[in-house]
C-alpha cells in the first residue's frame, strides 16, 4: 500500500453522469488525482459496495459504473486489477453470489482482472485503541501489502444504525469475518483504524442515493446521476454529508474521525469543483423502523450483541420474538441485470 503524504491536498471532484457515465468517471478520476497515481505497473484493488447479492439501485454499486471504471483503469495499468469483497455479514450470502449477481465474473475474461473473496485471503491483525484498551481486527494481507492503490466505490446512503454510510463505512466489508458485527460496539474507532491502514481513494457511484432508511431494506432510492471522486475517505464523507444535508455531527464515526484528525471539520480545508450546497437537490433524512430501534439497542453493546446473535437463547428465542413483532427479513431475490 502506498504511503500518502500528510501534506497531500484534500480534494473532491463531482460530475454529472446523466449524459455520459464513462466521461464522468474518467473526468473524476483525472481531476481528483487518482489516475496520476496509476502507472503500467500499479497494482489496483477496487472495493464496490456489494451489500446485497444482486444489483439494487441505491443499495449496491452499479455494474455499469464498475465496468466503465475497470475499462478506464485497464488503459492505464497492465498489472493486477482486483475487485474485492467479503461474504455478507452474519452469513447472509456469499461474496460469490454478489459477484455473479453484479455480472463481475465476465470482467475477468474481458479485462484480465481478478474477482476476489477477501475471506479466502491471508490476513493480518491490526491494532487500534478504543475505550482505553488496545483491540485487534483482521485485514487481508493483499490490501495491506500487495496493493498500490485501493479504490473504494461506495453508494451514498442513509443507514438505520449509523445515520449515514458513505466511504468510511464501505471498508467495514474488508474485514474477512462474517461475524464482524461482534465489533459493532467499537465500530467508531475500528472503522477509522481500518481506513488509516488501507488508505483508500474514493470513486463513488452516485447514480442513486438512498434516503429514509438503509443500508439494504426500507430505503427510497433517489436518482441523482452523479459520480464523485475524492482523495481520501474523510474528505469524501465530509463533503457528501453536506451535499445530502445530513449533519456529520449526527454520525458518531464521523465525529470520531474528526477527533482523531482523519477528517476535516471545516469545508474550507477541502478543494472542490462544485460546492456541496450547490450540488444538493434533496435533503436526506433517517426514519427508523421498530426493527431498527430494537437492533439499535444492541449496536453499541458487546454483551447484547453476543446475547442476541451468538447465544442459543438469542438465536432461537429472541429472534422468534423479534420476527413475531417486526416481521422476518425479506430474503433477497434476483432481479434482471442490465449492463
Amino acid at each position: 500500500m502506498q504511503n500518502k503524504s500528510s501534506s497531500q491536498q484534500h480534494c473532491v471532484f463531482l460530475e454529472s453522469s446523466k449524459e455520459d457515465v464513462t466521461k464522468a468517471i474518467k473526468l473524476c478520476l483525472e481531476q481528483s488525482g487518482i489516475l496520476s497515481q496509476i502507472s503500467s505497473k500499479t497494482r489496483v484493488a477496487i472495493k464496490p459496495n456489494l451489500t446485497y447479492p444482486y444489483y439494487k439501485p441505491g443499495v449496491t454499486t452499479s455494474p455499469v459504473v464498475i465496468y466503465e471504471t475497470v475499462k478506464i483503469l485497464r488503459e492505464h495499468t497492465s498489472h493486477i486489477i482486483a475487485i474485492v469483497e467479503t461474504d455478507g455479514g452474519y452469513g447472509a450470502w456469499f461474496a460469490t453470489e454478489a459477484f455473479k449477481g453484479h455480472g463481475l465474473y465476465r470482467l475477468e475474461d474481458e479485462f484480465g482482472i481478478e474477482v476476489i473473496n477477501l475471506g479466502d485471503e491471508e490476513r493480518e491483525m491490526i491494532d487500534f485503541r478504543s475505550r482505553g484498551r488496545i483491540f485487534q481486527l483482521p485485514l487481508p494481507r493483499r490490501l495491506l501489502h500487495e496493493t498500490d492503490i485501493f479504490i473504494t466505490m461506495p453508494v451514498p446512503k442513509i443507514h438505520c444504525m449509523t445515520g449515514l454510510t458513505l466511504s468510511y463505512k464501505n471498508q467495514w466489508g474488508c474485514i474477512p469475518d462474517i461475524m464482524r458485527l461482534r465489533r459493532h460496539y467499537i465500530f467508531d474507532d475500528a472503522i477509522v483504524a481500518i481506513n488509516q491502514a488501507l488508505k483508500p481513494v474514493v470513486l463513488a457511484d452516485g447514480t442513486y442515493f438512498l434516503d429514509r432508511n438503509g443500508p439494504m431494506e426500507g430505503g427510497d432510492p433517489l436518482r441523482m446521476d452523479l459520480i464523485v471522486a475524492a482523495s481520501d475517505a474523510g474528505t469524501f464523507d465530509r463533503y457528501v454529508s453536506k451535499l445530502m444535508g445530513f449533519p456529520w455531527q449526527r454520525v458518531s464515526h464521523l465525529r470520531r474521525a474528526v477527533a482523531l484528525g482523519d477528517m476535516h471539520s471545516q469545508l474550507d480545508e477541502i478543494k472542490y469543483n462544485v460546492s456541496p450546497a450547490e450540488a444538493r437537490t434533496h435533503t436526506f433524512h433517517l426514519q427508523r423502523t421498530l426493527r431498527n430501534f430494537i437492533s439499535l439497542a444492541g449496536f453499541h453493546s458487546r454483551f447484547i450483541t453476543w446475547f442476541g446473535y451468538e447465544s442459543w437463547f438469542g438465536r432461537v428465542v429472541l429472534h422468534y420474538i423479534l420476527y413475531s413483532i417486526a416481521g422476518k427479513p425479506v430474503k433477497p431475490q434476483p432481479e434482471p441485470l442490465n449492463m
